[in-house]
């Protein structure tokens, strides 16, 4: 079969739909990803055939990093705003990219592979990472911060939170159909999401709700359980002291890094560990460190975070993911979108205290969340039960067969 996958987003968009299309690609399966230029390197270290769609996402998250750290409501503006820039070629590239594919599967915030699929006749997928982009009682949509709602608060929300969104992302995309020959969408959420979307996460983190109006079918997280070995230098750090603690933001962009990367050494200091720091795109860690602190760049997570004490980060999907099947204790500093709900699913299942939002990130704070976390042998015992559970449901589900199996 030959199947394009394309994704919109940051690294944690875009690497399952590489993961996918490498396994995919292993099974005999002609298969091609489409994300931003910034992703090409990635695709191509994993032997999978890469297209370059749109603008380098990295930039468009960077210059806009006072906003995101500050304002939900901003940052979707400057969504819709990008679409409306961005939408209309997108479509028409997919459109052409996809005329003799088999199979089209959506990631991330992409809005235009649904479109083409249409256009083109074939069948579509949505792969989801969090379930709380579905409506649904048990939660608030994945980007409001208040994640304790009760039901009937949740229940109310999503209509309050969702409907002029969802009208002006038809505004936008209403153009676009109509440039490839589609009449306007009816219902937003149903042309991106399909008939029968994917929720890539594993059961004990996160199931699809009961009461949500569409069937989605589960499979693990698509992120290996191993990966490439460690840099020399960071192996010999972990060689040679007590197990660290990791702080990193991952694809989060930060408006002052140098005021967030003192706060993290003050609490280091406080607290007497060792550090490892991830500098990801907010560049954390710049500048001269003290003695049992590394900065670090990009590096196999699942290969670190099984030799830190505890994890300390945004609470992307796939970092959270990373976090639990390593067996190790997390704090969450939610910045945006899912990042809340990770937050309150990781501190339901006892993995973790209650989240620390990124304005409230000071090195008090810290010291409190991480103190209640090291030398915890009840939250570390839960972790590692958690971290087996995992890791065990990872190895048994396909998700390649489950993709192809139910394509339509």
């Amino acid at each position: 079969m030959r199947i394009v996958l394309s994704g919109e987003g940051t690294r944690g968009d875009l690497q399952p739909l590489i993961e996918l299309g490498a396994r995919l690609g292993a099974v005999g399966h002609d298969a091609l990803v489409c994300g931003p230029p910034d992703f090409a390197a990635q695709a191509e270290a994993s032997g999978v055939a890469f297209h370059a769609l749109g603008i380098n996402f990295r930039d468009f998250v960077v210059e806009r990093a006072e906003i995101i750290n500050s304002s939900a409501a901003g940052m979707i503006r400057e969504s819709i705003k990008h679409l409306r820039e961005q939408l209309g070629k997108r479509v028409a590239d997919l459109v052409a990219l996809t005329r003799d594919a088999d199979l089209i599967v959506a990631g991330g915030a992409e809005m235009a592979a649904s479109s083409a699929a249409e256009r083109n006749g074939i069948a579509y997928r949505y792969v989801a990472y969090c379930p709380a982009l579905f409506p649904s009682s048990e939660h608030a949509p994945a980007f409001v911060p208040w994640q304790r709602l009760p039901g009937w608060g949740n229940r109310l929300a999503w209509p309050l939170v969702m409907t002029p969104i969802t009208a002006a992302v038809r505004r936008v995309l209403a153009p676009a159909r109509r440039s490839v020959g589609l009449p306007p969408a009816r219902d937003v959420l149903r042309l991106f999401f399909g008939e029968r979307p994917l929720l890539a996460a594993e059961s004990v983190l996160a199931r699809p709700p009961a009461d949500g109006s569409m069937h989605l079918e589960q499979v693990p997280a698509l992120h290996p359980l191993a990966g490439d070995a460690l840099p020399a230098k960071l192996a010999s750090f972990l060689e040679a002291g007590p197990a660290p603690v990791y702080f990193g933001f991952g694809s989060m962009p930060d408006a002052n890094a140098a005021a967030t990367t003192r706060t993290i050494l003050d609490a280091v200091g406080t607290l007497g560990c060792r550090a490892v720091i991830g500098s990801g795109w907010a560049k954390l860690g710049d500048g001269a460190l003290p003695e049992g602190v590394m900065a670090i760049g990009a590096v196999s997570h699942p290969e670190l975070f099984a030799r830190c004490a505890a994890i300390v980060h945004h609470g992307g999907a796939g970092t959270t993911t990373n976090a639990a099947r390593s067996g190790v204790p997390q704090v969450l500093v939610p910045h945006i979108a899912d990042q809340f709900y990770w937050a309150r699913r990781v501190n339901l299942l006892g993995l973790g205290p209650p989240a620390l939002r990124k304005r409230q990130f000071r090195a008090d704070r810290l010291v409190a969340a991480l103190g209640a976390m090291l030398d915890n042998e009840v939250v570390a015992e839960r972790a590692r039960e958690i971290g087996e559970r995992l890791r065990n449901e990872a190895r048994s589900i396909d998700p390649v067969a489950a993709l192809l199996e139910s394509k339509g």
